[in-house]
Formats: C-alpha cells, structure tokens, sequence
C-alpha cells in the first residue's frame, strides 16, 4: 500500500515483541520510498533508518546510530519513549492517524519484550544461568557485494555433523583439503612443489637456456622464463583454492544453516551427505589428473620421444632441451625431471578440478535449499537467501577468472614455444608493434601451426561451463524469492557484468598467435579480468551517526 509516497504496512496487532517486531517491518522496507511498481525500494538497515529518522522535521536532535543499531540486535534492550514517537512516524509514512496506531503497535511490542526479560530474569534465578539462553543475531555483511546489509533475529544455526571418514572416501577427503584448518594445504604443496622443480633446474642448468630452431635465431626455452609455471600454477590458482575453501567453511559453518533456519526449511541431506553423492565425480577426476594428465602424456610427450633420442617434436621445452642440447641436459635426466614435472601438474589439475566441482556443489546446495523454502517467511527469508546468492556467485566468478588466467598462461607458453620468436616478452612487444605499423619482422610458427593447446582448451571449456552452470543454479535459488525491483534490476546487471568478463577473458585466450597484434588484445583482456578481480558491485555506505544523542 502506498501512503504519502511511502511503502505503507499497517499494524496487525500481533504478539511479537520489539525485535521480532522491528525485524520484520525493516525486512519489509516499511515507510521506504516506493519505485514506479509501487514496491518499496529496499529494506530498512541500521544506517539508512538513522538517516531517515534525522531527516524527520520537528526532529532538532536527530539520533544516533548506534541507538538504531541497538534496535537490531537481539539483546533486552527495547526503544526509548522519545524515539517511540520518530520511529512510529517512519512506519506511518508520517500521516498522523496511522503514526498514532504504530506507536501504540510500538509500545506494546516494548512492553512484551520487558516482559519476557523480567521472566527471563526470574527463570535464571530458579534454574540458574543456562536456561538464558536465548535466539542470537546475524548481520549478514554484504561487503563486496551490491546489496546493503540485512540484520535479522533468529536462532543459531547448527553446524552439520562432521561424520566420521571410515575406509577410503575420496569426496570427503577432498572437502577436509578445501574445510578448516587445512585449506592451506593445497597452496604449500603448490609452492613447495614448484621450488623442488626450481631447485632441480638450476642444478641442471635449464633454468635459462636457449636452443637454435634455425639458423640465425637463439630462443629462450628456460624454465623460469615460462609464464604457465611460474606465474599461473604458482599465483593464480593459490589464491583460487583459498577462494574455494573459504566459500565452502563459510556456507557449511554459517550461510547454509541459517538458510535453513531463516526459511524454516526442513531439508533432510546434509552437507557431508551431499559431497558424498559426488563420489563418482571425485573419483573421476583423480584418475583423469593422474592416469591421462600424468602418466599418458608424460609418457607420449616426453618419455617416449627421450627414449628414441627423437628430435622431432612439435615442441622444444625446458624438459625436451636434451633432445637437441645433449650437451647441457642428458636424455635420462630430461626423463626424470619430466617426470617430476607432469607429476606436479597432474597434482595441479587435480586441486583446479576439484575446486570447480565444489563450487558446483554449493551452488547446486543452494537451489535445491531455495526450492524447499516456507512462503510465511518470506520477510526474512528473501533477503538473506538473496544475499547469500550473491556472495556464491562472486566467488565463482572470481575462481573462474582465476581459472581462465592459469589457462591463458598455459596456451601462451605453448605458443610461443612453436613460434620462432627468441624471447616471450620480446615476441609480444613486437606482436603488437606489427599491428601498429611499427615494425616488419613478422613472427612465424616453427611446425607450421600451432597444436599443442589441447590440454589447456579443455580446462577453458571445463571452468566456462562450470560457471555458466553455478549462474543458472544460483539465479533459480534466486528466483524463488521475492525481489525488490532495484535488487532485481542490480542482480541483472552483475549478471550481465560476469558474463561479459568470463567472454572477454575468453576471446584473448581463443586469440592468443591467431592473427598479427593478438597481444594488444590480450592485453586488455587481461586487464580487464584481473581489474575484475577487486570489484565491488555497491560502493560502502556510511550514514552519519545523527546530529546528537
């Protein structure tokens, strides 16, 4: 209903005491401005209210904000006779009549609340303190995101149980790697992994080197000029895994059980079974990592063409140097570094896979929690389950951005490897003086075209798609509730945004050695994506905490 421009909700008489009672009318933006739809524009938080209430004529003092935020907490403390009178007047959308009902609504909700605290008081004193207990509140902190923060009174969630790993269960103890104290894990045994392989290079001595693929022409094949080993695998995917882990000890810590218990939704699978049911999956991918990434390709890339002293590769790499430098590096040495080095890889694959498949995981948790939840608490329930939407989504977007970029490093390395450019930095600075008319010395590919990018295709496709999954899992959570019009229109925009981020970042992967001047716009692609990276959708707001107390 709208009332003197104003969302108006009138008093239903009802029993609840002050917070319950003020939990619900800022849930529903009570006395808000209204859009063209006649929606209110959005629900009450402490601050917006704080300016509201300043703004009220007749109102010299103003209040302060931390009195408002007092409101919102779920403590004893009730609401002042004085602000009473402001508060009432924001719920009557400032029409005298229904600003008189709305604070004889607000008193007595106060006066039950003083109630209930005496009676708590009298039940601590006969059965001592543990019968105190009572409901907590969440702030559900929207930082990062565009949406302004809800505080609702509710129960405390209830973490599931932890089940106990008998036997050999591979999907729980993926989640213990990514869960807890142990998410660091992955990352120490990536930059672990990498400073062996550092360490064995240099005593080889192919930590920097250089072969002649023609004559006239000394290319750079070393080990730290490599942009797939030491800048995707050690920097990118590190801060992907923790992303994972921290979305996945936040959702089955805290976000999923007050989904549940907002929406008062009865939802037999818990978290633990539902990894489980992934199993399959799981077990998938370690033999995939490990069976074709590790041992199939090492054994067709590198041991077999090592063993026949075969020189005609498609591609001369740190690894395969011994084929046409035998005097810097032996066929049996290459072969056990290679070894170590796609062992290391198909550990790599396996942590980015695994990452993805949770992220589908807790996106697929939350719709299915979504579909199951009770239209009666709707007020409550929207707005956290609106955010929670949100902040999965972001997180899958960014390891998605992270995934692309370990992925673009990838393919670049092997392009340049099969060019006959002497140095990779050297080869995208001329690449990009070519399209601008500054130069003349066009690069070539060595084999003809290139066609080593099999491996790194097949992990864009994989996180692309698993993207695309997770936006259509958490838009139909979404969609089952209840959205503001400005909340609806600001979720389709950052849709919209991560979509063509995910695209760009795409299209300077796919054009990587296609035509002359790729460099330019993989440049800014790349830019683009890790630009991406420290977006916030709303900008913080902060609210002046009054004119006096």
């Amino acid at each position: 209903m709208k009332k003197n421009g104003k969302y108006f909700v009138a008093p239903q008489q009802s029993d609840d005491n002050f917070k319950v009672l003020i939990a619900r009318l800022a849930a529903e933006g009570a006395g808000r401005s209204v859009d063209s739809k006649g929606f209110a524009d959005g629900p009450w938080t402490a601050e917006t209210l704080t300016q509201a209430i300043c703004e009220l004529d007749g109102n010299t003092k103003g209040i302060d904000l931390r009195s408002v935020q007092v409101w919102f907490q779920a403590n004893d403390n009730g609401i002042g006779t004085e602000n009473i009178r402001w508060l009432a007047r924001i719920f009557g959308c400032d029409d005298p009549e229904e600003t008189s009902r709305w604070a004889a609504e607000i008193r007595a909700s106060k006066d039950r609340l003083t109630a209930e605290r005496r009676a708590k008081k009298s039940d601590v004193g006969s059965s001592g303190p543990m019968q105190a207990q009572h409901a907590v509140d969440y702030d559900i902190s929207l930082e990062n995101t565009f949406l302004p923060s809800y505080t609702f009174v509710a129960s405390p969630p209830v973490p599931d149980k932890k089940p106990t790993v008998s036997g050999i269960s591979l999907a729980l103890r993926c989640e213990q790697m990514f869960s807890g104290p142990n998410h660091l894990i992955m990352p120490i045994a990536i930059w672990g992994g990498l400073g062996i392989l550092w360490f064995l290079t240099i005593i080889l001595g192919v930590h920097s080197v250089t072969y002649s693929p023609s004559e006239g022409i000394e290319k750079q094949v070393g080990f730290i000029w490599s942009p797939g080993w030491n800048l995707g695998e050690p920097i990118f995917l590190p801060i992907l895994l923790i992303l994972c882990g921290s979305l996945i000890n936040a959702w089955k810590e805290s976000d999923r059980g007050r989904l549940l218990d907002y929406g008062r939704i009865k939802y037999e699978e818990n978290w633990y079974a539902k990894v489980r049911s992934f199993t399959s999956s799981f077990w998938a991918i370690f033999l995939i990592c490990f069976f074709l990434i590790f041992i199939v390709q090492w054994a067709g890339v590198y041991l077999l063409p090592l063993q026949a002293d075969d020189p005609n590769v498609p591609m001369i790499d740190w690894m395969l140097i011994a084929l046409v430098r035998p005097d810097v590096l032996s066929n049996n040495a290459a072969i056990f570094v290679s070894f170590l080095g796609f062992l290391y890889s198909g550990m790599i694959y396996w942590f980015l896979f695994s990452a993805s498949l949770f992220l589908f995981t807790v996106s697929g948790d939350y719709a299915a929690i979504c579909s199951e939840k009770d239209d009666s608490h709707i007020p409550l329930y929207n707005g956290h389950a609106f955010s929670i939407g949100l902040k999965i989504m972001q997180t899958v977007f960014r390891c998605t951005v992270l995934g692309i970029l370990v992925a673009l490093c990838i393919k670049m390395n092997a392009a340049y490897l099969v060019s006959d450019a002497e140095g990779i930095t050297a080869w995208l600075w001329n690449d990009a003086l070519i399209f601008l008319g500054y130069s003349n010395d066009r690069w070539l590919w060595i084999n003809g075209s290139p066609s080593p990018f099999f491996t790194s295709f097949l992990l864009l496709f994989l996180l692309c798609f698993v993207f695309a999954a997770c936006l259509v899992q958490v838009k139909t959570g979404i969609d089952n509730t209840v959205l503001f019009a400005q909340e609806e229109s600001r979720a389709m925009r950052t849709w919209f945004r991560m979509g063509a981020v995910v695209l760009i970042l795409s299209m300077g992967y796919i054009t990587i050695g296609q035509f002359y001047g790729f460099s330019l716009l993989l440049g800014v692609s790349v830019t683009v994506a890790v630009a991406s990276l420290f977006w916030r959708f709303e900008p913080h707001k902060t609210v002046p905490e009054g004119k006096g107390t």
